[in-house]
């Protein structure tokens, strides 16, 4: 074991000495899913237009949540954006045709010197960037390694408690439902439980998703149900790569940001707590 911990950190010095001494800039390509629960199976006596419609839905849940990423990094910054793709043809089954649309996929900006990151996102078609210090992770770095490509990688863990907008969201779901319980039922949210596969031959303090503080890239990452893997990796100590800051929207903290989409909602429920959706003929 001993042994195995000085040919690591061998290899952490000898390939951070070496990028040290160059202008070290690269791209990594990630493929990003989501893994939705299985239904428990009911009684309940289904039509077969039911059961083709739930699996056309399916289908599109899933394919809407498979996504292409690109993160652009240096040794202090990188940019996480979306690649933009043809869109895909809708599921359809039976004459059904379901287009599912997940958001979340702004452009998301880490600056680990100044310990800051910046995130787009939108409600409702309006702009935000929301700018904040970065969370400091307390990683706990395991014995487990594996290959992913020609790297070798390294286990880690990380758990995020449940944020204050989460908390106050299942608070009010629960005083909602005493008055009129609701057809879908919110859980409780719980701690999660993070895990990275990251590499020291790629000796920079980044990942996907303004995740960072480990000694390597950061090439796999499980946030439970949504798993993110790189399939492509792109080195340069030669041509400048430019990192843009992103600046389209309205600049707001995370909280500030929470509050203001809980107030939009909350504007669009009826008298039982419904979100009301209205459609143009």
């Amino acid at each position: 074991m001993k042994k195995h911990k000085i040919l690591y950190l061998i290899t952490i010095i000898l390939v951070t000495n070496f990028i040290n001494a160059q202008d070290f800039q690269g791209q990594a390509t990630y493929f990003s899913k989501i893994i939705f629960d299985k239904e428990p199976e009911s009684n309940e006596v289904k039509s077969d237009q039911d059961i083709e419609l739930e699996k056309v839905l399916s289908e599109a849940m899933k394919k809407a949540s498979e996504k292409q990423f690109l993160l652009i990094f240096n040794k202090n910054e990188s940019l996480y954006e979306r690649i933009e793709e043809l869109e895909k043809p809708e599921a359809s089954n039976g004459g059904f045709s379901v287009k599912v649309n997940m958001s979340g996929i702004g452009k998301k900006y880490t600056n680990i010197i100044e310990k800051s990151k910046i995130i787009e996102d939108e409600i409702f078609g309006k702009e935000f960037l929301i700018v904040e210090k970065l969370e400091v992770f307390d990683w706990k770095v395991l014995q487990e390694t594996k290959k992913i490509g020609n790297y070798t990688c390294y286990k880690a863990e990380v758990i995020i408690p449940v944020s204050e907008n989460e908390k106050q969201s299942y608070q009010s779901f629960l005083k909602r439902n005493e008055v009129k319980p609701a057809l879908f039922q919110m859980k409780e949210p719980k701690e999660k439980t993070i895990t990275a596969w990251f590499t020291p031959e790629i000796p920079v303090s980044l990942g996907p998703l303004n995740y960072w503080g480990l000694p390597g890239l950061i090439l796999e990452l499980n946030e439970e149900k949504n798993i993110i893997l790189c399939t492509k990796i792109v080195l340069s100590n030669k041509k400048n790569i430019k990192i843009k800051i992103p600046n389209s929207g309205k600049k707001v903290t995370q909280k500030e940001f929470d509050k203001i989409e809980r107030e939009k909602l909350d504007s669009m429920k009826d008298a039982d707590g419904e979100i009301i959706f209205q459609t143009k003929d």
